[in-house]
């Protein structure tokens, strides 16, 4: 298991290295010891999905609060003014829970739409405004960081092959 990636990496991999991942939803809180030694091999004939499940579990509350981050609020005030709560307790909670800020899931949910989306963007100055972005210059930030290429590179790539699987967003 690796702990969630805050940015984007390049892994150096030699012709026929094979990887499998799975991903966990967001905030999954997971046994890790057990499910280390259950995939070892003490459960043979079960699918390796179910060993996983069987080991993860999931708070309602956080999934409520990342499914109101990934939304189309544009702040994490507009988050906790939604979820009833304030901007204090939303950040305690949720760090608490996944380890990582509310800001980080909001980021992470906004850029991962917009990726989703550009595709369509004629002009991306508008696309970066219709997504929350303050203008251009800080969509490319935000791109760069969490995918290390330019808002044109990503479009390209995405026009060219599907580059999303599921995930939070």
């Amino acid at each position: 298991m690796s702990d969630l990636a805050e940015t984007s990496q390049v892994i150096s991999v030699k012709r026929g290295d094979r990887f499998t991942g799975y991903r966990l939803r967001a905030g999954a809180d997971v046994q890790i010891d057990g499910l280390i030694h259950a995939v070892k091999g003490r459960f043979p004939d079960r699918d390796i999905v179910d060993i996983i499940n069987y080991y993860a579990s999931y708070d309602a509350n956080v999934d409520e609060a990342l499914r109101c981050l990934a939304s189309d609020v544009l702040t994490v005030n507009d988050a906790a003014l939604t979820l009833g709560v304030s901007a204090r307790t939303l950040q305690r909670y949720v760090g608490k829970k996944t380890g990582k800020s509310p800001i980080f899931w909001h980021r992470l949910a906004r850029v991962r739409r917009a990726g989703r989306d550009i595709a369509l963007a004629n002009s991306l100055a508008e696309f970066a405004l219709d997504y929350g972005f303050s203008d251009q210059a800080h969509m490319t930030r935000e791109f760069r960081h969490w995918f290390s290429l330019s808002p044109c590179s990503f479009k390209k790539i995405s026009l060219e092959r599907g580059v999303f699987q599921p995930g939070y967003e």
